[in-house]
């Protein structure tokens, strides 16, 4: 029992003590990253009493919260963990932290490999966590709002990692489906807005940024759902808190007898279209959920990505800002994953399967809107005719 984790059961080499009590290596990052970036957390089940235990999926953070506290860690020592030199390894360069004569914290970077001046600030990293993850929970509050029942006055007291819960999702209709409306373009463009570096770009630069910031959040934010709500089921949760049952597979449309199944050649070709598009999107969300992606690696992967494979389109200068906020976005990573340069290595491998499936997606929304497949909004069809 003396090599379990006090907080967390797990066994395991790294269980030593930190800030108080003896843990693993994975429960004294999350309680250090909670303390000093002031985290604030809502019981999942509202109970505050939920098992924490390392092969739980997904443990409640506010109970974890709790037990770390209960079980003897303290605050006040994250604070003295700055007392010495650290060294991190980033992807170009080293970053070193240095404790000034005040104990005020200051990043110092190389020059020569160094992303960015501005990373010269210490809240930097800290600061863009933050901000993806209030863009996010600006998002998932729109959505609880829009798409599912949940009244005004409940709005604030649900978790804020997700938009819906499990007995809000709702069985996808592909006959009354306008896939993404005037509302989802509007939440996106809030969340565009306020991501930082947006603003910089220019007026091309912003058109194109936008539209792929549409896309990204339609394939990613329905792997993650997915991730948390649906793959046990064999369900696909789409962004609109829809899903498609996928056990038994559904058919693809493309059978020798589909035409059987539907009244009319449009319902068939419709259908058909769509399923292509979620069979595709089901594929990757396998891949995807192995990664097992915190919340707080996830807006940040989101970002990453976002600007990762806006580059390419980008003006020169719009290209130095992707440049550097995808950059500054490696970096929080790298403090949200506790410096584990295996662990922030395969989340940036992933954005290949990702950008996979944008593209996948870009070409199918193409096909939706040129075609009239779907009877969507006339903000879909210019949208979509800059993919």
């Amino acid at each position: 029992m003396s090599d379990l984790c006090v907080i967390c059961s797990c066994p395991g080499t790294f269980t030593c003590s930190h800030f108080g009590a003896k843990s693993c290596k994975a429960c004294a990052a999350f309680f250090r990253r909670t303390i000093a970036m002031k985290l604030i957390y809502v019981c999942v089940k509202k109970s505050e009493i939920c098992r924490v235990h390392f092969q739980i999926k997904q443990i409640c953070r506010f109970c974890r919260l709790q037990k770390c506290l209960r079980l003897g860690m303290k605050p006040e020592m994250v604070q003295s963990k700055n007392e010495r030199r650290h060294y991190i390894r980033m992807s170009r360069g080293l970053v070193k932290r240095k404790i000034s004569e005040h104990s005020s914290e200051e990043l110092l970077l190389d020059e020569e490999p160094g992303p960015s001046k501005s990373y010269s600030h210490p809240e930097n990293t800290g600061n863009t966590l933050k901000i993806f993850m209030q863009m996010e929970i600006a998002l998932n509050d729109r959505r609880r709002l829009l798409y599912s029942d949940t009244p005004i006055r409940d709005v604030f007291a649900e978790q804020v990692d997700l938009p819906y819960d499990v007995n809000s999702l709702k069985l996808f209709n592909y006959k009354s489906s306008p896939g993404l409306s005037k509302q989802d373009f509007c939440m996106i463009l809030d969340y565009a807005r306020i991501m930082p570096g947006f603003e910089e770009l220019t007026y091309a630069d912003k058109n194109f940024c936008y539209r792929l910031i549409c896309a990204v959040d339609f394939v990613i934010n329905s792997a993650y759902y997915t991730y948390r709500y649906g793959l046990s089921e064999n369900r696909l949760i789409l962004a609109d808190g829809s899903f498609v049952p996928m056990s038994p597979e559904p058919m693809t449309g493309d059978e020798t007898n589909a035409q059987d199944f539907f009244e009319t050649s449009d319902d068939l070709s419709r259908y058909r279209t769509l399923m292509s598009l979620f069979l595709k999107q089901w594929k990757m969300c396998t891949p995807f959920s192995e990664l097992k992606l915190s919340w707080e690696e996830f807006t940040l992967l989101k970002g990453i990505c976002i600007w990762h494979v806006s580059y390419y389109r980008l003006s020169e200068e719009g290209r130095q800002i992707a440049k550097d906020q995808r950059n500054l976005l490696i970096k929080a990573l790298y403090r949200v994953c506790d410096e584990a340069e295996e662990r922030v290595g395969s989340l940036i491998l992933s954005l290949s399967f990702i950008m996979e499936q944008i593209r996948h997606v870009n070409c199918s929304f193409v096909m939706i809107s040129f075609f009239g497949i779907l009877k969507v909004d006339s903000l879909m069809l210019d949208v979509t005719t800059f993919w």
